[in-house]
């Protein structure tokens, strides 16, 4: 029980310290950000709800991707310690790594792109790097 109180209260730090976050969009390479944090969008209720069923999605998605990149980079690791290197194999793991990781980052920023209006999509496009699968 104590356990479940302590994992609430560092969640509710976690995100009370996303809400600080810098709106001056036009100096944004010069300034910090904080991750995924879209205040600097001024979302009406309509578009904030979309968004955040969108990030909500994402979030899901982005661990699938993990679990199974983690998986291909074992699997990767054993390629390695093999006594004859299997080139064609190795290329194709880390291809559909790769590929994974840009479906993920398409389908999400399609999404959004989707809700966010022409100004709203010229200060998101500042954050673009936030977003891309790693």
């Amino acid at each position: 029980m104590k356990i479940l109180k302590i994992l609430t209260l560092i969640c509710s730090l976690l995100l009370s310290f996303s809400l600080i976050a810098d709106d001056d969009y036009e100096h944004e390479h010069k300034k910090s950000h904080i991750y995924k944090n879209l205040d600097y969008l001024n979302l009406s209720k309509s578009q904030h709800k979309e968004i955040k069923e969108i990030v909500i999605e994402y979030r899901k998605d982005y661990k699938k991707f993990y679990k199974k990149r983690e998986k291909l980079q074992k699997r990767l690791q054993e390629l390695l310690r093999e006594e004859k290197f299997d080139k064609k194999n190795y290329e194709q793991i880390s291809k559909e790594i790769h590929e994974d990781a840009i479906e993920l980052e398409i389908e999400t920023l399609q999404n959004i792109h989707s809700v966010l209006s022409a100004s709203q999509r010229e200060r998101f496009s500042y954050y673009l790097r936030e977003w891309q699968v790693e």
